[in-house]
């Protein structure tokens, strides 16, 4: 993904719900920002470890 999920809009996030899927399953980082998990550093925009 070329984005982080946190700068992703609505529409964005249902056309690539299977890959937000994959990167959201068991996660070890929260946004700082607006609170949206991930399971790696980049997927984040303000990444902090859990």
């Amino acid at each position: 993904m070329k984005k982080t999920i946190c700068k992703l809009s609505k529409s964005d996030l249902r056309d690539k719900l299977q890959e937000l899927a994959t990167i959201v399953s068991s996660p070890q980082y929260l946004c700082a920002k607006c609170g949206r998990a991930a399971n790696k550093k980049r997927n984040l925009c303000k990444s902090v470890q859990l």
